[in-house]
C-alpha cells in the first residue's frame, strides 16, 4: 500500500520541486546513485492544532573520490536548490554510505509545515 498522509505529501512536494529543477530525486536508498538527491524519511518536532513542523534531510550525492569535481557539483547543485521555493534551514558537506561505497555528499535540512 502506498504511503499517504501529511508526511507522504511533504515528501512528494519536495521530490516534485527537486525534479522540476531538472535534478534527479529519489526516495528509496536502493535507487540512490551519484548525481541524485536522496530524500530521507521525515521527522517532526511539533504537532499542534493539526499542524506539523516537519523536517526532511536531503543528501545531494556526487561521484567519488571527493575531489574538486565532486565539490563543484555539490556546490552548484546546492545553489540550484537554494534558489528554489524549498525552505532550506541548514546544510553540511559529508559522506554518505550507499551499499559499501562512500559518496561525497551535501546534507540539507528542509522544513515544511503541513496541516492535517
Amino acid at each position: 500500500m502506498p504511503a499517504s498522509g501529511i508526511f507522504a505529501t511533504s515528501i512528494t512536494k519536495i521530490r516534485d520541486t527537486i525534479t522540476a529543477l531538472g535534478l534527479v530525486a529519489v526516495t528509496d536508498p536502493r535507487n540512490a546513485r551519484p548525481m541524485t538527491c536522496l530524500i530521507e524519511m521525515p521527522t517532526y518536532t511539533q504537532f499542534t492544532n493539526q499542524v506539523a513542523d516537519i523536517s526532511v534531510v536531503v543528501h545531494i550525492l556526487a561521484t567519488p573520490p571527493g575531489n574538486q569535481d565532486s565539490g563543484d557539483y555539490l556546490m552548484t547543485t546546492l545553489d540550484i536548490l537554494m534558489d528554489s521555493e524549498l525552505a532550506i534551514t541548514g546544510g553540511t558537506p559529508t559522506l554518505v554510505v550507499i551499499g559499501a561505497q562512500e559518496l561525497p555528499a551535501y546534507d540539507l535540512t528542509i522544513r515544511i509545515g503541513a496541516k492535517r
